[in-house]
């Protein structure tokens, strides 16, 4: 089963990389014959590239042109944007859930997205920190004011992980901390105006379509610095499956590898939320999925798993925010936000399977 499931995963994330491309837009201009020829020149264009010569003829007529414009603008970005969100993200909730022996723990149970929308709601309900961050970074400025509550997340979350002795412990510290940012907002919020409340729900609530091309690299960079640290990061992982205890008994520094995880999870998914807001449950279902389907918790084999299914989650549901109006035999309905179907996907998914395979769930 798992020798075919991880190649299995990989193709289904191809199928709906490309179904992605189909079905995520609303321009009914756009066939899927043009996204066949999109796909096709930029393999062209990637392999004259690579070689540095003119293998391929790449010629566009202006009509092409224009398509694939409107390809690489609007479908192309949030459809690979899609891809290092959900490896980030899921992989983040597995490492997390691993360090705190705790199946609810998240990149959002542990206070590293509050203080990315707490200074989100500092820069977007001040109106001089807003002109002023406008004028340094213009119109990326609330994705530099995310990356600064980020950072500040991450430097208190590895001043709580190296103070407090045991785990659990650093988790409660942690959620502490995010009821608290939750009371700061919340009072910004009740004293704003409507304008600038819609304009911090739009964004914070988890939206792929807010990435644009220019956000690709830094993702892209970000995600694998995220995948080369977790490579040194599995055995850490495995031992601490057995208690804290027993991983010291091996002669692991708990308190370094406490931070090292904290430090890996911090820096990546502060980095990603700034661009695509709020995805909860990515990071709780992805590696409860996991669990079931390859009944161990082995982080060599539960760490792709895990990320893979999260690629496969927030692609569906990707498509499923732009296609859901032609199910449901809707008349133009505006694109669902990715966030709210995650919310409702998700819980669902995990009610349903609480009830059907808790005694099937390897946590041990």
């Amino acid at each position: 089963m798992r020798k075919i499931l991880i190649p299995f995963l990989l193709i289904s994330s191809l199928i709906l990389f490309i179904l992605s491309l189909y079905y995520s837009g609303t321009a009914e201009s756009i066939t899927t014959s043009d996204v066949n020829n999109f796909i096709i020149y930029k393999i062209k264009s990637g392999i004259n590239y690579l070689f540095n010569k003119h293998v391929f003829d790449t010629y566009l007529s202006e009509k092409d042109r224009f398509k694939f414009e409107l390809l690489e603008q609007y479908r192309f970005p949030p459809t690979i944007g899609a891809i290092f969100v959900g490896i980030i993200l899921s992989a983040s909730g597995l490492m997390l859930q691993t360090l705190f022996r705790n199946l609810l723990a998240s990149p959002y149970t542990t206070g590293i997205s509050s203080g990315v929308l707490l200074i989100a709601v500092l820069v977007i309900f001040n109106d001089s920190l807003s002109k002023l961050m406008i004028s340094l970074f213009g119109g990326k400025y609330l994705v530099v004011a995310g990356w600064i509550g980020g950072i500040i997340s991450m430097l208190m979350l590895l001043i709580i992980a190296y103070r407090v002795r045991e785990s659990n412990g650093v988790l409660i510290v942690a959620l502490l901390l995010t009821y608290f940012f939750s009371g700061i907002r919340a009072f910004y919020i009740s004293q704003a105006e409507d304008i600038k409340v819609h304009e911090y729900y739009g964004y914070v609530i988890g939206n792929l379509k807010k990435i644009t091309l220019n956000d690709l690299p830094i993702m892209a960079i970000c995600t694998i610095i995220f995948l080369i640290a977790l490579i040194f990061l599995v055995k850490p992982l495995n031992a601490l499956l057995f208690g804290e205890r027993y991983a010291k008994s091996f002669g692991l520094d708990i308190k370094k590898i406490r931070i090292l995880i904290l430090l890996t999870t911090c820096f990546a998914v502060g980095s990603i939320i700034p661009f695509v807001g709020l995805m909860a449950f990515v990071g709780i279902v992805s590696p409860y999925l996991a669990r079931i389907i390859i009944k161990t918790s082995d982080h060599k084999y539960l760490l792709p798993t895990t990320m893979l299914l999260g690629v496969n989650l927030l692609l569906f549901c990707h498509i499923l925010t732009v296609k859901y109006a032609s199910f449901l035999n809707i008349k133009y309905a505006p694109p669902l936000p990715i966030g709210s179907l995650l919310d409702i996907i998700g819980g669902l998914l995990v009610i349903y399977l609480i009830f059907k395979e808790e005694k099937k769930i390897v946590i041990q």
